[in-house]
């Protein structure tokens, strides 16, 4: 093989479909993989068609494995961020190989224990690569288990910090919420002796790079619901009584200041759509009156700008019909531009009469506007419902037990549900292209499976997994499965 050109070895890449086949052929040679891995637009190309960006576990996988690669640039520009505009720094014949072993690993229950390092409580630094959250209901209780690479050219460790409570009386104070993002970690706490629904919560922050420092006190006297995106927090706060309306109140975590962008009016249910560094989109939903019934319900898009005067625009009203009750509809973001409504129903309560429960709704954006519009809805019992958006798909759970597997573009039927319920998928968000679904002996892998990997409750993502991590116990003491490649 090393007579022929390499003009033809490149067509082959060019042409072939078989991904399984290529890696072979790389396996072969040095002169192989440098012909094969050359087509770095054409594997980077692949890459994105089978693992879509629009899927927020798929681009934070990527991320994860640029800046694990790409660190020794991190620290020659200061700590500056490195994110996915570095095409022509990643071998994409790699990058593509890496996700599919990942996927490999977390499905045959491959992983390498690492152990965990205890934080002394001062800076740390390094290149910080990802967290996980191990929570507890004692303010002094959380912890942060973080992956850190402390030098160019080590490798990276795992570390467990504790929050800084300095300036905070947090002894016997108690978490209500939680919430992180890849940057951000947010509580509210209060003192145990408060009532359900009390007004005495408060909301700090701590960026998960500075977990060393005081918290941010972001509001005292909270109650409500909290939303984090990336590095925006929404607070929904509600008033005793009801004679005083709600509000909504916008922060930018990554300003340093406390002072929120506060968004005139309520609304029943509220969820962050869309965000960017500079600008986020908010969904209202009015509260549905009625029981269950077929009802309207209506949406309003908000976009919120701090820059900007007014800072808040109201886009676009909208109304759709679905089967609900305010207490049992839910919403789920698909991506930036889809959202899904489900009614959650009992198995006695269902009839294959009743009109659509699951409603997806679908965001355009034009030269007349923004508009939300119904794509498809039906009719389908269900306790629980988890989006699988890079195969565009979702999985719902049924109330006696058992699963179905629903295409996102239409609502219809996929026969072949194959092992998608499984833990492993659940916990890593790391899916199997569909072609080898096929191909994957559904009782060989559950033998292969650790004890610990049975079917999992759909849509209760493990808080203690990332996209190549979770945390396990060996002999009661805490380690790092690591299913990277």
């Amino acid at each position: 093989m090393n007579r022929v050109p390499a003009e033809i070895v490149y067509r082959i890449v060019y042409v072939s479909d078989d991904e399984a086949a290529l890696v072979a052929l790389a396996g072969t040679s040095r002169w192989l993989y440098a012909c094969v891995a050359a087509q770095r637009k054409l594997w980077r190309l692949r890459f994105e068609r089978d693992f879509p960006k629009q899927d927020e576990n798929e681009r934070r996988w990527l991320r994860l494995y640029a800046r694990t690669h790409l660190a020794h640039l991190l620290f020659a520009e200061g700590q500056q961020e490195v994110l996915l505009q570095t095409d022509e720094l990643l071998d994409w014949f790699r990058v593509y190989c890496s996700r599919r072993a990942t996927e490999y690993r977390w499905r045959h229950g491959l992983y390498t224990e690492r152990q965990l390092e205890q934080a002394t409580g001062a800076y740390i630094g390094g290149v910080r690569l990802q967290s996980i959250i191990l929570t507890n209901r004692a303010a002094r209780g959380i912890r942060v288990v973080s992956q850190r690479i402390l030098a160019p050219r080590q490798q990276p460790v795992w570390i467990v910090e504790q929050p800084c409570w300095d300036g905070v009386d947090a002894d016997g104070m108690l978490i209500t919420e939680r919430r992180h993002s890849d940057e951000y970690l947010v509580l509210a706490v209060e003192p145990p002796s408060m009532s359900v629904g009390s007004t005495n919560a408060t909301l700090y922050a701590w960026h998960l790079n500075a977990l060393h420092l005081p918290p941010r006190l972001i509001m005292s006297r909270f109650m409500g619901s909290i939303n984090l995106y990336k590095n925006w927090l929404v607070a929904h706060k509600h008033f005793i009584g009801g004679n005083i309306p709600s509000i909504t109140l916008v922060f930018d975590l990554a300003k340093h200041t406390s002072r929120p962008g506060i968004v005139e009016g309520g609304a029943d249910i509220l969820r962050m759509q869309q965000a960017t560094e500079d600008n986020i989109r908010l969904l209202w939903r009015d509260e549905i009156k009625a029981k269950t019934s077929n009802t309207m319900v209506s949406w309003q898009l908000w976009d919120f700008m701090p820059d900007r005067a007014p800072p808040t625009q109201c886009l676009t009203v909208c109304e759709t019909q679905i089967y609900a009750s305010n207490s049992r509809l839910e919403t789920r973001r698909i991506d930036d531009s889809r959202l899904i409504m489900y009614n959650r129903t009992s198995r006695d309560a269902f009839a294959d009469t009743m009109p659509p429960n699951i409603v997806l709704m679908e965001i355009t954006e034009g030269n007349a506007g923004v508009t939300i519009k119904e794509r498809w809805s039906i009719a389908q019992e269900l306790e629980n419902m988890k989006p699988i958006v890079s195969r565009d798909m979702f999985l719902v759970a049924l109330p006696h037990q058992g699963h179905k597997l629903l295409n996102l573009s239409d609502g219809s039927l996929v026969h072949d549900i194959s092992l998608t319920a499984l833990n492993c998928w659940i916990e890593s968000g790391l899916y199997p292209l569909r072609s080898q679904w096929a191909d994957l002996d559904e009782d060989a892998t559950r033998k292969r499976l650790k004890n610990d990997y049975e079917f999992a409750p759909v849509g209760l993502e493990s808080l203690l997994a990332s996209s190549n991590a979770r945390i396990v116990h060996d002999n009661d003491v805490l380690v790092v499965a690591d299913y990277s490649f």
